[in-house]
């Protein structure tokens, strides 16, 4: 944990440094300022010179970085349980709520990864594009793009592969027995599963969040809220140029 709040504040340091250098060089960044570059290499789109104009992609990262983390089911929905009929109602597994929580610790540490190395590519796309004298080469551009999409990749997959090493309990067998048709996109609805969150037969290295209680439905509200003011922000400084 301790390691992704180290890369969270180096993605804010790599930004925070971004806009000093943007600010240090403001006299040789053209006006109208480059705020578009077209297939060819070359800017084709153009926006009066303002603060905000000059590090608009840096925003954008920094919106997108503050939202990911709203985005992950929270550790406490590990061991969180709501009330239900004793009748028909599945059991708490303890070996349930840790792997949800080395799940959870390990879907954190991708997002802290992923968020780091977005403050860097953009960081050092926006300054190439605004600051003539230091533009990178459009090949190189597309290298650092490629080398974050692979590097993204790279880490989810290994994360939704890799073996927890969990044997399941007693407990978490008969959940597995009754949720095996359960699951789609990150969800699932079980009205007599008292607990908040599982990692599904169906889906072992994702998280499900249980809609079917107050608690995920929640988390829910949080992500769709998420999504669209991530939206709304990004659109709004696309308009405002």
């Amino acid at each position: 944990m301790a390691s992704n709040y180290r890369r969270y504040g180096l993605a804010a340091l790599i930004y925070a440094t971004g806009f000093a250098y943007v600010l240090l060089r403001w006299d040789a960044i053209p006006d109208p300022v480059p705020i578009h570059v077209g297939p060819t290499g070359e800017a084709d789109g153009f926006a009066p010179k303002t603060l905000f104009s000059a590090t608009a992609p840096m925003i954008i990262g920094i919106v997108v970085s503050v939202v990911m983390p709203l985005l992950l089911p929270p550790r406490t929905f590990a061991r969180r349980t709501v009330d239900v009929p004793a009748e028909g109602a599945l059991p708490f597994s303890e070996t349930a709520a840790r792997r949800v929580e080395k799940l959870c610790g390990a879907s954190a540490d991708v997002i802290s990864k992923m968020i780091l190395a977005m403050a860097a590519l953009f960081a050092v796309m926006n300054i190439s594009m605004v600051v003539p004298d230091v533009k990178l080469p459009f090949w190189l551009e597309i290298v650092l793009w490629i080398g974050f999409t692979v590097y993204v990749v790279v880490i989810a997959v290994r994360m939704t592969s890799a073996k927890d090493g969990i044997e399941p309990d007693a407990e978490e067998q008969v959940r597995n027995e009754n949720l095996r048709y359960q699951g789609g996109m990150g969800t699932y609805s079980a009205p007599n599963d008292p607990m908040a969150v599982a990692v599904l037969p169906s889906n072992p290295g994702k998280i499900a969040v249980n809609t079917a209680h107050a608690p995920g439905k929640q988390y829910l509200r949080r992500v769709v809220v998420s999504v669209v003011v991530l939206v709304a922000v990004t659109m709004a400084i696309v308009v405002t140029m």
